[in-house]
């Protein structure tokens, strides 16, 4: 029988991890793909009931251990997580346990592959509280000693982990995210279609949140790091200098929510921009294909798939040369993220695209994007458990 491997996903709470959630779970899907059954490694899961109604088809395609206990509660799940799994650990006789949660447990039977999306805590620590700060230099810095492996999904992260907590180079490796796949929805054939039902008839209930003016989409939750401030002053040139255009502000509600919605209404730009909150992924997809761009303006990003998943929908993208996002952008696309002159002329060049040119652009884009294969992500990933087994 072929040795096994644990993934501890314990720490998902389906809905509430932004993109660890997307990263994680595609990174299953392309490594089972790629698996050679009776090979290193046998894969098994970790997960809550949470988990498991939330991405079913991860069930299917493997072994699964489930742990009986409401996620939602931070507390159980640290407990259980310093508990329960490594009991479940040592009853599957793991020989390799991967952490893909930023933290390794103090008790954790078997060898050590962690996954460190950012340091964001470190770098950043103004966004967040004393007490965060002290729990993440603690935490994170002893599982990365632990660690036989750990897991970045860029070279800049690499870098910050090397820096930040002494890891070894030859401990760090790169595993990149990869593009999730674009879903295949009705009226969504062509790269900007109209909002239509699949009667072909105005869809009413989708078309009262897409503009039919020209507008700029940024999807992301209110994390002050998103940088919507800044966003909102070079919008506000944007419409100041005579632009006839919106700006669609999507994704969940974060602590940053209060300030951005007063800063709207300060700049007067209450009829200009639409706050829609998370929506559903139809609509998100209709956002998408209509955008004149998607917009992200992060100060840090540990990867970047905001703009790679605009990319791979052949949307074009203005981005902040921040953190790992001129990683996956071309050089043309960056912005200072502080310069909001920069960023209002930025969006301005895109209005101003000819066919032409918005196609020329779409076809970079999408050529960058196609770089984050699952395959490559998988490869990667396979690599990194080869080399904690020893």
């Amino acid at each position: 029988m072929s040795d096994r491997l644990l993934v501890n996903l314990l720490w998902l709470v389906p809905g509430r991890v932004g993109g660890s959630e997307e990263s994680v779970t595609t990174m299953l899907r392309a490594v089972a793909d790629e698996l050679v059954p009776g090979e290193f490694p046998e894969v098994h899961l970790a997960m809550t009931p949470a988990v498991q109604a939330a991405h079913p088809d991860l069930a299917e395609r493997f072994e699964v251990q489930v742990v009986d206990l409401d996620a939602r509660s931070k507390p159980r799940r640290v407990l259980a997580e310093q508990t329960v799994l490594a009991q479940v650990a040592r009853q599957l006789d793991a020989q390799v346990v991967h952490h893909a949660g930023g933290i390794v447990p103090l008790a954790h039977p078997g060898r050590v592959v962690l996954t460190v999306h950012d340091l964001q805590p470190l770098d950043l620590p103004g966004n967040f509280t004393a007490t965060k700060r002290t729990y993440v230099r603690a935490m994170v810095g002893r599982s990365a000693r632990v660690a036989q492996v750990v897991c970045v999904p860029s070279e800049f992260t690499r870098g910050r982990v090397m820096e930040l907590l002494k890891v070894p180079d030859e401990r760090v490796v790169v595993v990149p995210w990869a593009a999730p796949p674009v879903p295949q929805l009705p009226g969504h054939a062509s790269p900007h279609p109209p909002v239509r039902a699949d009667d072909g008839q105005p869809d009413p209930g989708l078309a009262d949140h897409v503009p039919t003016r020209p507008y700029f989409l940024w999807p992301a939750i209110t994390y002050p790091h998103k940088n919507h401030q800044v966003l909102l002053a070079a919008f506000a040139e944007l419409v100041g200098s005579g632009a006839d255009v919106e700006l669609v502000l999507a994704g969940g509600l974060g602590p940053s929510e209060g300030d951005v919605i007063s800063t709207v209404v300060k700049l007067g730009l209450t009829d200009r921009v639409r706050r829609t909150g998370r929506v559903p992924a139809e609509l998100l997809e209709r956002l998408y294909s209509s955008a004149a761009a998607v917009v992200v303006p992060s100060r840090y990003e540990g990867f970047g798939l905001p703009v790679v998943e605009a990319q791979v929908r052949g949307c074009p993208v203005v981005v902040a040369s921040a953190g790992s996002l001129p990683e996956v952008a071309a050089p043309a696309d960056l912005v200072d993220p502080d310069d909001v002159a920069g960023w209002a002329t930025a969006m301005q060049d895109v209005l101003r695209l000819t066919d032409a040119e918005r196609q020329a652009r779409a076809d970079r884009g999408r050529a960058l994007a196609a770089a984050f294969t699952p395959a490559r992500t998988a490869q990667a990933q396979l690599a990194a458990y080869a080399m904690a087994r020893g």
